[in-house]
């Protein structure tokens, strides 16, 4: 096995590190909770404070209600009850009640449409909560079968890592410096194979000389690229 076959074969394993690293990174960033989860999450939470709020109204309105009509209620009762004789004083409780009965009509058709209010806010919970559980149960899906590719691939990394290692150790130190400067300059391809009478590294034409040099075992250098050439 020639020197520059070795480095070939170095390329392909550092080329094949490289894809399963890029792809480790897609799987976790893909772990991470989607625009779609989050928006779902805001509206979920945006609906319960809502419905909390219309709730606590709701309930504050139907009090000050019910005030009123204790309180109409009471004036009533001491307007008929015959203890208050005074025509100024029974006048007073007359517009007093007439007054309290405009507020409690008032009062009625605020809680009337608050509880219209609540239970659309309660509509929109229940929908919201449907909707986020759907979206929840799909991404925890999805994110269990990417944590069994993050595991397969991260194995497979230790493992090429290993082979790299192994076969990094077989080449010359010098070559093996020069393979690793080149392939930082070319984006990872130092060596390029040859196709016919063309370098795979920049599509264009190679000499017959250098192919047969090459094919002799020689370090052959690219003209136009500056890669190592592989004529296999």
């Amino acid at each position: 096995m020639t020197q520059v076959h070795q480095l070939y074969k170095l390329q392909e394993t550092d080329t094949e590190i490289r894809e399963k690293t890029r792809r480790l990174r897609e799987v976790l960033a893909g772990q991470q909770p989607s625009a779609e989860l989050l928006a779902a999450r805001e509206r979920r939470n945006t609906a319960v404070t809502t419905l909390h709020e219309w709730q606590t109204k709701h309930k504050t309105l139907r009090l000050e209600m019910e005030s009123l009509r204790r309180e109409a209620k009471n004036a009533e009762t001491r307007l008929y009850s015959g203890k208050v004789t005074n025509p100024k004083e029974l006048a007073d409780l007359q517009h007093k009640i007439e007054s309290l009965g405009r507020r409690i009509e008032k009062s009625e058709e605020q809680v009337l449409e608050a509880m219209i209010t609540l239970e659309d806010a309660e509509t929109e919970e229940t929908a919201a909560a449907a909707s986020l559980a759907e979206i929840e149960a799909a991404w925890e899906a999805k994110v269990t079968h990417l944590k069994v590719e993050q595991d397969e691939l991260a194995l497979t990394i230790h493992k090429l890592n290993g082979v790299r290692q192994a076969q990094a150790k077989a080449i010359d130190p010098r070559d093996l410096k020069e393979y690793e400067t080149l392939a930082k300059k070319k984006n990872g391809m130092a060596i390029a194979r040859v196709r016919a009478d063309t370098c795979l590294g920049c599509r264009l034409t190679v000499s017959a000389n250098k192919i047969k040099e090459a094919r002799e075992g020689k370090k052959v250098y690219c003209g136009s690229c500056g890669r190592i050439l592989y004529p296999y």
